[in-house]
Protein backbone atom coordinates (compact mmCIF):
# COMPACT_ATOMS: atom_id res chain seq x y z
CA UNK A 1 0.00 0.00 0.00
CA UNK A 2 1.60 3.61 -1.02
CA UNK A 3 2.29 5.96 1.88
CA UNK A 4 -0.79 8.37 0.96
CA UNK A 5 -3.16 5.22 0.85
CA UNK A 6 -2.26 4.57 4.26
CA UNK A 7 -2.75 8.07 5.16
CA UNK A 8 -5.97 8.39 4.15
CA UNK A 9 -7.27 4.73 5.75
CA UNK A 10 -5.47 6.01 8.86
CA UNK A 11 -7.56 9.42 8.21
CA UNK A 12 -10.95 7.22 7.80
CA UNK A 13 -10.38 4.72 10.63
CA UNK A 14 -9.44 7.83 12.85
CA UNK A 15 -12.62 10.02 11.35
CA UNK A 16 -15.26 6.61 11.88
CA UNK A 17 -14.07 5.93 15.13
CA UNK A 18 -16.56 8.49 16.91
CA UNK A 19 -19.57 7.66 14.91
CA UNK A 20 -18.97 3.93 15.02
CA UNK A 21 -18.10 3.95 18.60
CA UNK A 22 -21.39 5.57 19.57
CA UNK A 23 -23.35 2.93 17.33
CA UNK A 24 -21.83 0.61 18.87
CA UNK A 25 -22.51 1.45 22.33
CA UNK A 26 -26.09 1.99 21.21
CA UNK A 27 -26.18 -1.64 19.69
CA UNK A 28 -24.63 -3.15 23.27
CA UNK A 29 -27.29 -1.19 25.30
CA UNK A 30 -30.37 -2.29 23.36
CA UNK A 31 -28.66 -6.22 23.43
CA UNK A 32 -27.47 -6.68 20.32
CA UNK A 33 -23.84 -7.11 21.13
CA UNK A 34 -22.68 -9.01 18.97
CA UNK A 35 -23.54 -6.85 16.04
CA UNK A 36 -21.70 -4.40 17.89
CA UNK A 37 -18.78 -6.08 18.15
CA UNK A 38 -18.14 -6.94 14.86
CA UNK A 39 -18.77 -3.08 14.04
CA UNK A 40 -15.85 -3.00 16.29
CA UNK A 41 -13.43 -5.41 15.17
CA UNK A 42 -14.48 -4.58 11.61
CA UNK A 43 -13.42 -1.06 12.44
CA UNK A 44 -9.96 -2.15 14.65
CA UNK A 45 -9.96 -4.34 11.26
CA UNK A 46 -7.71 -7.18 13.32
CA UNK A 47 -9.39 -9.74 11.48
CA UNK A 48 -10.79 -12.12 13.48
CA UNK A 49 -13.82 -11.47 14.27
CA UNK A 50 -15.63 -10.81 17.00
CA UNK A 51 -11.87 -9.99 18.42
CA UNK A 52 -13.06 -10.35 22.07
CA UNK A 53 -15.07 -7.43 22.48
CA UNK A 54 -17.48 -7.73 24.78
CA UNK A 55 -20.48 -5.91 25.89
CA UNK A 56 -18.46 -4.22 28.70
CA UNK A 57 -15.41 -3.77 27.03
CA UNK A 58 -17.14 -2.05 24.01
CA UNK A 59 -18.99 0.31 26.17
CA UNK A 60 -15.25 1.16 28.04
CA UNK A 61 -13.53 1.63 24.91
CA UNK A 62 -16.18 4.18 23.96
CA UNK A 63 -15.95 6.13 26.77
CA UNK A 64 -12.19 5.81 27.60
CA UNK A 65 -11.61 7.08 23.59
CA UNK A 66 -14.38 9.79 23.55
CA UNK A 67 -10.99 12.53 23.98
CA UNK A 68 -8.66 10.79 20.92
CA UNK A 69 -11.85 9.90 18.76
CA UNK A 70 -13.37 13.55 19.23
CA UNK A 71 -10.16 15.40 18.31
CA UNK A 72 -9.57 12.85 15.30
CA UNK A 73 -13.15 13.18 14.37
CA UNK A 74 -12.55 17.31 14.71
CA UNK A 75 -9.57 17.48 12.51
CA UNK A 76 -10.84 15.58 9.80
CA UNK A 77 -13.96 16.68 9.46
CA UNK A 78 -12.29 20.56 9.36
CA UNK A 79 -9.47 18.95 6.49
CA UNK A 80 -12.64 17.39 4.20
CA UNK A 81 -14.52 20.90 4.95
CA UNK A 82 -11.25 22.74 4.02
CA UNK A 83 -10.69 20.09 0.97
CA UNK A 84 -14.01 20.76 -0.98
CA UNK A 85 -13.66 24.59 -0.07
CA UNK A 86 -10.08 25.31 -1.29
CA UNK A 87 -10.35 22.59 -4.06
CA UNK A 88 -13.35 24.58 -5.15
CA UNK A 89 -12.49 27.62 -4.56
CA UNK A 90 -13.92 28.71 -8.15
CA UNK A 91 -17.59 27.46 -7.90
CA UNK A 92 -17.37 29.35 -4.36
CA UNK A 93 -15.64 32.56 -5.42
CA UNK A 94 -16.38 32.74 -9.09
CA UNK A 95 -18.78 35.66 -8.70
CA UNK A 96 -16.54 37.62 -6.24
CA UNK A 97 -14.12 40.03 -6.78
CA UNK A 98 -11.26 37.54 -6.66
CA UNK A 99 -8.19 40.44 -8.10
CA UNK A 100 -7.46 41.23 -4.64
CA UNK A 101 -7.35 37.32 -3.06
CA UNK A 102 -3.80 35.62 -2.98
CA UNK A 103 -2.49 34.16 -6.12
CA UNK A 104 -4.53 36.69 -8.47
CA UNK A 105 -5.63 38.56 -10.68
CA UNK A 106 -6.98 35.62 -12.42
CA UNK A 107 -8.60 32.76 -11.08
CA UNK A 108 -6.16 30.01 -12.27
CA UNK A 109 -3.76 31.77 -9.73
CA UNK A 110 -5.78 32.22 -7.17
CA UNK A 111 -6.90 28.04 -7.50
CA UNK A 112 -3.56 27.07 -7.82
CA UNK A 113 -2.33 29.02 -4.60
CA UNK A 114 -5.30 27.84 -2.58
CA UNK A 115 -5.13 24.38 -3.38
CA UNK A 116 -0.97 24.17 -3.45
CA UNK A 117 -1.34 25.76 0.20
CA UNK A 118 -4.01 23.62 1.12
CA UNK A 119 -2.39 20.04 0.08
CA UNK A 120 0.52 21.26 2.20
CA UNK A 121 -1.48 21.10 5.19
CA UNK A 122 -3.51 18.42 4.40
CA UNK A 123 -0.28 16.77 4.41
CA UNK A 124 0.92 17.87 7.71
CA UNK A 125 -2.46 17.73 9.28
CA UNK A 126 -2.99 14.33 8.22
CA UNK A 127 0.89 12.85 8.46
CA UNK A 128 1.30 13.75 12.17
CA UNK A 129 -1.61 15.08 14.69
CA UNK A 130 -4.28 12.08 12.76
CA UNK A 131 -1.79 9.91 12.65
CA UNK A 132 -0.71 10.02 16.26
CA UNK A 133 -4.57 10.15 17.40
CA UNK A 134 -4.89 7.02 15.57
CA UNK A 135 -1.88 5.46 16.66
CA UNK A 136 -3.49 6.54 20.56
CA UNK A 137 -7.07 4.60 19.07
CA UNK A 138 -5.10 1.37 18.13
CA UNK A 139 -3.65 1.20 21.39
CA UNK A 140 -6.65 1.41 23.61
CA UNK A 141 -7.92 -1.15 21.31
CA UNK A 142 -5.24 -3.32 21.46
CA UNK A 143 -5.19 -2.61 25.35
CA UNK A 144 -8.66 -3.96 25.73
CA UNK A 145 -8.57 -6.70 23.76
CA UNK A 146 -5.61 -8.40 24.08
CA UNK A 147 -5.05 -11.04 26.40
CA UNK A 148 -3.81 -9.50 29.46
CA UNK A 149 -7.33 -7.68 29.29
CA UNK A 150 -8.90 -10.57 28.78
CA UNK A 151 -7.34 -12.20 31.96
CA UNK A 152 -6.90 -9.10 34.13
CA UNK A 153 -9.71 -6.41 33.16
CA UNK A 154 -13.38 -7.95 33.25
CA UNK A 155 -15.67 -5.90 32.15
Amino acid sequence: MSPIARTFRTGARAFLALPCGLAAAALTLTGQRDRAARLRARLADDGSGAGGWTGGRILGRTVLGLPLDAAAFALVGYALFNSVRNFGYPIWYLDTDYHQAWGGPTMAGVWTVHAAGWLLCLAVLLHWPVRWLARGQRSLDRRLTSQLGQSGLRL
